[in-house]
């Protein structure tokens, strides 16, 4: 079987090998190029380049990007920025979490074939749905300048902060969409999930760490530091896809939302951490989360006067940073090295697709053994829902 499968961010087909019980993940996108475009380029640059390589997470990027040249040149952002992003980033997960759910997972389960069916299938959820994307675009609009590729953030702080008007409205319209964030977790802890069970590591960040875990053993957490990355999360080039593919330590790793729930805990008792399918749940836990911390962030920032921050650059900066963040699909890592100059003379880049493509295959093949008694239909049905998940 060499199936293309739809409704995912971005292009691949699963290969499937039947009688091997093999699969292979095939991302056949053009290649990006992004780390050899940023060489030359200067470092303010970076956090405005790096946002292109991703159209549903562009919020991520920007920040890990600020994140790596701050590193670099030695700055250190004020509490005000901290929040300022923290609520960027709240807008980012939420935008990600509800297109991701609504319209490329939920269909799978209630029988549409497609997004736009879901509005006369189910109004409420529909209904719903663009309520809260539109509270989430509102929120890196008022921040970030616009809903995509943020155009007023800058290194150490902002070009153009909110007005507290603008953080009154959004605090209005967040206060009236908490409750369908509440719904969709009803939603998807309603759904009935295909069974599956895989011993996966699990990996997420917290502070200056990268925490991982493993989906059988959640509480036995080992511990790196997101500087040595490089040392821990091992990226090669397969023959058969355009996209690279990575291990955490020689393991096949899973990071997103399943992964920050299994990390950081959850008393959500419908998870099954062994199980990929459930990420949706955590998903949408997520999704009432940082609804739920937005609204604590803008209720901060109204009780502070909110100034663009000043640059102030170290006197001997080091000229090397690692940037990183958890994006919606998982952790995120920037690294770039500034000449004296402040031009960018190396840039490396790993997304979660990257770490998440080997446990897609591994999964894949776990389900093909554990469905055997299925169709062969019903088997591509399962696995392209898998990707998907």
């Amino acid at each position: 079987m060499n199936n293309f499968i739809a409704k995912i961010e971005g292009h691949g087909n699963l290969n499937i090998d039947w009688d091997a019980g093999e699969v292979k993940l095939n991302i056949f996108e053009g290649e990006r190029l992004f780390e050899g475009i940023l060489v030359g380029r200067t470092a303010e640059e970076m956090a405005w380049i790096t946002p292109r390589i991703c159209g549903v997470c562009p919020t991520a990027h920007n920040l890990a990007s600020l994140n790596a040249i701050e590193n670099a040149l030695g700055i250190k952002p004020s509490k005000t920025t901290v929040l300022l992003r923290d609520l960027m980033q709240c807008g980012q997960m939420i935008q990600s979490h509800v297109l991701h759910l609504f319209f490329l997972v939920l269909p799978d389960y209630i029988g549409i074939d497609r997004a736009t069916e879901l509005a006369p299938k189910n109004p409420a959820a529909f209904k719903d749905a663009l309520s809260l994307k539109e509270v989430s675009d509102k929120i890196v609009q008022i921040v970030g300048g616009r809903i995509v590729h943020p155009t007023t953030t800058t290194i150490g702080g902002f070009h153009k902060v909110p007005t507290k008007s603008a953080l009154n409205d959004l605090l209005k319209k967040l206060k009236e969409t908490e409750d369908a964030a509440r719904k969709t977790i009803q939603i998807f802890e309603g759904i009935e999930y295909p069974e599956l069970k895989v011993d996966l590591k699990l990996a997420a960040q917290e502070g200056e760490y990268i925490i991982a875990v493993s989906s059988t053993d959640i509480e036995k957490k080992d511990k790196s530091l997101i500087t040595d990355y490089k040392k821990n999360i091992e990226e090669e080039v397969r023959e058969y896809s355009t996209a690279k593919f990575s291990k955490y330590k020689g393991e096949e790793t899973l990071v997103g939302s399943l992964a920050r729930l299994a990390v950081f805990g959850s008393s959500a008792s419908k998870i099954d951490f062994t199980n990929p399918f459930h990420n949706n749940i955590a998903q949408a836990i997520e999704t009432l989360y940082y609804h739920q911390k937005a609204i604590e962030i803008v209720e901060k920032l109204l009780e502070m006067k909110i100034n663009a921050e000043a640059i102030k650059q170290s006197s001997n900066p080091s000229l090397k940073g690692i940037g990183s963040t958890e994006a919606p699909r998982g952790g995120l890592y920037h690294e770039v090295h500034l000449s004296q100059d402040n031009d960018i003379i190396y840039a490396n880049i790993i997304t979660p697709t990257v770490q998440n493509l080997t446990s897609i295959e591994k999964s894949a093949k776990a389900l093909l053994g554990q469905t055997k008694n299925k169709s062969r239909e019903e088997m591509e049905k399962l696995l392209t829902m898998l990707v998907r998940a």
